[in-house]
């Protein structure tokens, strides 16, 4: 991930994707689609970010 990369609890403007999704994380559900990973993918990466395990764990790691 790059430095330019903002982390944030609850961005306010509507958006739906992950703030990371064009940049993410080794970890992240997106970088390994596996046939157990893809609806996660979409859930978390393309739907619900803030509800995703890996983004609140680099929120934790990054504020903390």
């Amino acid at each position: 991930m790059t430095d330019s990369t903002q982390w944030t609890s609850d961005r306010g403007d509507g958006e739906d994707s992950c703030p990371v999704f064009y940049d993410p994380e080794p970890d992240c559900y997106c970088m390994n689609l596996t046939s157990q990973n893809v609806p996660k993918a979409v859930q978390f990466c393309l739907r619900d970010f803030r509800q995703c395990p890996i983004y609140q764990r680099y929120l934790r790691l990054k504020y903390t």
